[in-house]
C-alpha cells in the first residue's frame, strides 16, 4: 500500500515509489534485546532509552543539549542474520523538517553488511517525510547465508521506537565484536553531529566505524558543542574511552570563551583518565574564506590559539594530547565539499574521515 503525500514524483519515476510489504511474513525483533548490540549510546543500559547522554544526568546541562540528545547520530544496531530479506519499522520522536539536510540523513536508517573494514552499502529506508512512523524494506531476496549487518540511526531525529524485520525461519545472531571494550569519544558541533550528510551511514563518525573495529560514540552536539565543563564531567563518566576526540571551535561564541573553555575540558577529563589520548581538531574551511579575509585570519587565530594551548599543556607534561589542523582535512578542493557552505556534504566527509584515519590509528592502534 503507498504512503499518502502531497509529492508526487512516483508518478513520473517509478524508482522512487514508497510501498509497505504487506504480503510477506516478518519476524519482528527489539534490538534492545539480545542478540542485539546497539552501539554509540554509553547510558542506554542504565536507562533504557535511544538517548546519548543520561536522563538525570549528574552535572546541568542546557535545554539545547538536552533536546540534541535525543537525537540518534552515530548510533548503530549490529547483529548477524541469514535472512535473505530485512526491514523496520521506526517510530520517531517527530518528522523529517530541515530544508538544507535530506529527510534520508535526518530521520532515515541505512544499512550496511560486512564486518568492520569490509563493510558494503545496501539501501536506506524510504518512507513519507510527513509522518512519524514508517516501515521500510532495506533488502529482499539476497541468498540465505549469514551477514554481519550494521543499521544506522537518524542523524537529526529521536527514535522512540525501531524494530528489525526478518525472515521468520531465519537465524539471528550476535554481532562478533570487536577486539576490546574500548571506544572513541567524539564531542563537537553539527560537523560531528552529521549536518549535513544525505544518509546516516555518511556521517564522518559511521565512516570511522567502518574503518576501525572499534565502538565509536557520536557527541556532536547542533550549534551547542560550547565546551562547557558540565559537558567534560559528563564524558569523562563514559568507560573504557580508548581516545577523546575534541572538534567543538566552531561553537564556542568568542575566541576568549574557546581559551578558557579548553585547558579546562581538558583538566576535568584529565581528572579521571590521565592517560587516554585526546585529540583538539581546530575548525575546517569554509567556502567563503576563498573571497572573505576576515573570515580566514578568524580561523587561523583560533587554530593558532588551540595549537598553543595544547603545546603548552604538552611542556606541562601532558603526552598524551595532541593537535589536528581541521583547515586541511577537506584538502585543496574545500569550496567543493559542503553542503551549505559550512556543513560537509557526504564528499566532505568522505574527506574529513580518511584524513583523521591515520591519526586515529596510531593513537589508539598504536599503527604508524
Amino acid at each position: 500500500m503507498k504512503a499518502s503525500r502531497s509529492n508526487e514524483i512516483e508518478k513520473l519515476d517509478a524508482s522512487m515509489i514508497i510501498e509497505a510489504d504487506t504480503n510477506s511474513d516478518w519476524e519482528w525483533h527489539s534490538p534492545r534485546s539480545k542478540p542485539f548490540r546497539i552501539t554509540g549510546l554509553p547510558w542506554l543500559e542504565q536507562d533504557g532509552v535511544y538517548r546519548r547522554l543520561p536522563l538525570q544526568p549528574s552535572h546541568s546541562i542546557r535545554s539545547e543539549v538536552d533536546r540534541l540528545a535525543n537525537f540518534t547520530a552515530g548510533v548503530q544496531i549490529r547483529f548477524q542474520t541469514d535472512s535473505p530479506k530485512l526491514s523496520v519499522r521506526v517510530t520517531l520522536a517527530d518528522r523529517a523538517g530541515m530544508y538544507q539536510m535530506p529527510a534520508t540523513g535526518q530521520c532515515g536508517v541505512d544499512c550496511y553488511i560486512g564486518s568492520s573494514g569490509a563493510q558494503a552499502y545496501v539501501n536506506t529506508t524510504r518512507f513519507d517525510q510527513s509522518q512519524p512512523e514508517y516501515e521500510s524494506i532495506l533488502f529482499e531476496a539476497l541468498p540465505r547465508q549469514m551477514r554481519e549487518i550494521t543499521l544506522n540511526l537518524p542523524l537529526y531525529q529521536g527514535v522512540k521506537e525501531i524494530w528489525v524485520g526478518v525472515d521468520p525461519s531465519s537465524i539471528v545472531a550476535e554481532f562478533p565484536g570487536f577486539a576490546s571494550h574500548k571506544k572513541v569519544l567524539i564531542y563537537g558541533t553539527s560537523i560531528t553531529h552529521g549536518a549535513c550528510a544525505s544518509r546516516p551511514g555518511m556521517a564522518y563518525s559511521n565512516i570511522l566505524s567502518r574503518k576501525f573495529p572499534i565502538e565509536i560514540v557520536n557527541l556532536g552536539f547542533s550549534g551547542n558543542a560550547q565546551g562547557e565543563p558540565e559537558l567534560a564531567h559528563l564524558i569523562s563518566q563514559i568507560d573504557d574511552p580508548a581516545l577523546l576526540v575534541l572538534d567543538y571551535e566552531g561553537n564556542t561564541p568568542s575566541t576568549e570563551r574557546l581559551q578558557a573553555s579548553l585547558p579546562e575540558f581538558i583538566r576535568i577529563y584529565r581528572l579521571r583518565y590521565p592517560e587516554v589520548p585526546i585529540l583538539v581538531i581546530s575548525q575546517i574551511q569554509f567556502a567563503k574564506e576563498a573571497f572573505d579575509e576576515d573570515m580566514r585570519r578568524r580561523r587561523e587565530e583560533r587554530k593558532q590559539l588551540q595549537w598553543a594551548i595544547v603545546e603548552q599543556l604538552q611542556q606541562e607534561g601532558d603526552a598524551h594530547l595532541h593537535f589536528c589542523d581541521g583547515g586541511e582535512l577537506l584538502g585543496p578542493d574545500y569550496q567543493e565539499c559542503t553542503t551549505d557552505g559550512i556543513h560537509p556534504s557526504d564528499l566532505g566527509y568522505f574527506h574529513i574521515a580518511n584524513a583523521l584515519s591515520p591519526t586515529i590509528s596510531k593513537l589508539v592502534f598504536q599503527q604508524p
